[in-house]
């Protein structure tokens, strides 16, 4: 049988530890996920993932359901990040595993391996409540409305936030395109 978040939260909070454990399992790979964009390594992204799925069980009780359980652990996983205070040296790594797809033109691979470097490099530089809303937008997929949700900012907000980071990073890549051409 397959249980809705709702009803696995129901019965978490009632006290039912295999409960919360099929959350966990359920939702493990989109807090790590999340917090591997926008910490750039794996071993912090664990560390935050974990300390996101612990804060969730001793906060479940305060969980009300008004958001979707999904958006509620998007919003600690995003606290626990920023209230880190290690020092954010990258904002992705090129593991192995995530050389950007190309042809079968080493040229085009050489340079969406560059172009994604360079993207990296850009958005590595740009502060970190901002690259959260990036990486919530454009790598999570998340609607305006649900990032509002998990930073708790107001819908303008997020939009206005969304719109400055857009521009600072344009004007960035704008500024590196010129620098690689001279």
């Amino acid at each position: 049988m397959n249980c809705s978040d709702a009803d696995l939260v129901s019965a978490a909070q009632a006290g039912d530890v295999s409960a919360f454990d099929q959350l966990v399992s359920r939702h493990q790979e989109r807090v790590f996920t999340l917090a591997y964009h926008i910490f750039g390594n794996a071993e912090d992204a664990a560390d935050v993932q974990q300390e996101t799925f612990l804060r969730a069980w001793t906060k479940l009780r305060d969980f009300r359901g008004q958001a979707a359980f999904a958006t509620w652990l998007h919003k600690i996983t995003v606290n626990v990040s920023i209230s880190r205070k290690r020092k954010f040296r990258r904002f992705f790594s090129l593991g192995q595993d995530e050389t950007p797809a190309c042809d079968a033109d080493p040229t085009d691979c050489q340079e969406r391996l560059v172009n994604a470097v360079v993207v990296r490099e850009l958005l590595a530089d740009i502060p970190v409540s901002h690259r959260t809303l990036l990486v919530l937008r454009e790598v999570e997929g998340m609607s305006i409305k649900e990032i509002a949700d998990v930073t708790g900012s107001s819908v303008d907000a997020v939009r206005k936030k969304l719109w400055r980071v857009r521009k600072l990073f344009g004007e960035r890549l704008r500024r590196r395109l010129l620098e690689d051409e001279c």
